[in-house]
């Protein structure tokens, strides 16, 4: 059995000997050869087993020099080994020491990493919050600027107004008008009604509308600027107050209550007609005034009333008409009294329009639908495509039922049938109780309707009726108003 650590080269073999021999410097580099025959010397043979017996110690000496160097060798080897072992597991402790600080300095990237984002997240919120706060501070000046301005024009058309009502109280009609004039485009600003809304700021009841050249010239009852109001527009959205048309009243008609004026052209004349109470009988009637153009001075030097059915509860809202032969008529309204219901009358008038002619009125129209709550008035007729429509008003007209429906006549004497059972223009979201319309056309051709009607927020006497204007259409041979100018 070999001891660990030593090779079998280290092992001795008999022959090994003279090699151990040979290798001893203090021993003969031989032994000597014997003689042949001789007898060995005295004590030859002790020598030998002397040598013998140094030479066995020699090769134990050897082999455990041997052993020896095979033990260091392993022990080097084991030593080594624990040295390497030694230094692996360092090397893993420092190599877990870096993976653990690897690890924790990737932590530490990753939660700089998610801080940053959220930072980001946050700086992006808080220049997005700045952002609205910079809008809302825009919005807030340009609001601000805005408030401003309706301010200063509400001083304006407040003051304007209150200098026209001093002026009426003294009785400086021609002042009182300037004064509205003046202030009319703040007082238009301060409402700021928008599209559709009413064309002019102040009272404006039973409008009549008339088309001259380029511009159009309105009219309306009674109001600050006098008996029967005037403006002017070359756009149907700005409007100039003119004053008053009809400055002077005959000397049956009472002032301060004029209303509804039906205006045409008719040959080389205008004629205006209006209603007026009768001072004799306070019968509601109706006459005529003439002027040379549109913008007056109308002059009424009647006697006695046009029209007044003193049995029928008196006449009011007068509107002239020309039919397809250029023949001239008046249609309007008897208030009714007992049995007799409000009714819608026509009649033809002279070739001058200022007396009526025939055997006498034909009634057009009476109330006959629910929506109507037992008035018809404010009659106006048009002729659209070989068919003549009335348009009219019906319901009380202080209340937000009031509206605007239309009948269809064979003529300008009728009949008349209504062909639908409900208005054409009722109360809306931005006006209540439109009603007294007119017709007319503009430059280009197109139909509009001019009414009145209150706001919303501001519904029934004493609060103004306002001018608006719309657009009609027809739509299977039924006229459609349309929802703005």
């Amino acid at each position: 059995m070999s001891i660990t650590g030593v090779s079998p080269a280290h092992r001795l073999r008999p022959s090994d000997e003279a090699s151990i021999w040979h290798a001893t410097p203090d021993l003969p580099t031989s032994p000597p050869a014997p003689a042949p025959g001789a007898r060995p010397a005295p004590g030859t043979g002790r020598g030998r087993a002397r040598r013998r017996r140094v030479l066995v110690p020699v090769a134990a000496l050897a082999a455990a020099l041997a052993l020896v160097a095979g033990v260091v060798s392993d022990l080097r080897v084991r030593s080594e080994l624990r040295h390497t072992r030694s230094s692996l597991a360092a090397t893993r402790s420092r190599l877990a020491a870096t993976l653990h600080g690897l690890s924790k300095a990737q932590s530490e990237v990753a939660r700089a990493t998610s801080s940053r984002g959220t930072l980001q997240v946050t700086l992006e919120l808080a220049m997005w919050e700045l952002s609205g706060a910079q809008s809302d501070l825009a919005h807030a000046n340009t609001s601000l600027s805005s408030q401003q301005n309706d301010i200063s024009a509400l001083d304006t058309c407040l003051g304007g107004v209150e200098r026209a009502l001093n002026q009426i109280s003294v009785g400086a009609q021609s002042g009182a008008v300037s004064s509205i004039s003046a202030v009319a485009g703040s007082c238009q600003a301060v409402q700021g009604q928008g599209p559709g809304g009413p064309v002019f700021p102040f009272d404006f009841p039973d409008p009549d509308v008339l088309r001259v050249g380029a511009a159009y010239v309105a009219y309306a009852t009674n109001s600050a600027t006098g008996n029967v109001q005037m403006i002017e527009s070359t756009d149907l959205a700005h409007w100039q107050v003119l004053g008053d048309a009809l400055s002077h009243l005959p000397p049956w008609a009472q002032a301060g209550a004029t209303w509804a004026p039906g205006v045409f052209a008719l040959g080389g004349s205008v004629l205006l007609y209006y209603a007026a109470d009768d001072r004799r009988t306070g019968d509601e009637c109706i006459s005529v005034a003439v002027a040379t153009q549109p913008q007056g001075p109308f002059v009424d030097s009647s006697t006695a009333p046009l029209v007044c059915q003193t049995a029928l509860g008196g006449s009011i809202d007068p509107s002239p008409f020309v039919d397809a032969g250029g023949t001239p008529y008046l249609t309007w309204k008897s208030e009714g009294s007992g049995t007799q219901p409000p009714t819608i009358w026509s009649q033809q008038l002279a070739p001058d329009g200022t007396v009526l002619v025939g055997a006498g009125p034909t009634a057009l129209l009476r109330p006959t639908q629910d929506w109507e709550g037992g008035v018809v008035e404010g009659p106006t007729m048009v002729l659209e495509a070989g068919r003549y429509d009335l348009f009219y008003s019906a319901n009380q007209w202080n209340g937000d039922h009031y509206a605007i429906g239309v009948a269809q006549c064979a003529g300008p004497t009728g009949p008349c049938t209504k062909p639908l059972d409900a208005p054409i223009l009722a109360s809306q979201s931005t006006l209540v109780s439109p009603g007294g319309p007119s017709l007319f056309t503009d430059t280009e051709g197109r139909l509009w309707i001019a009414f009145h009607a209150y706001l919303p927020s501001a519904v029934g006497y004493p609060h103004s009726r306002l001018l608006f204007l719309r657009t009609v259409t027809f739509s299977n041979g039924l006229p459609v108003v349309q929802p703005t100018a």
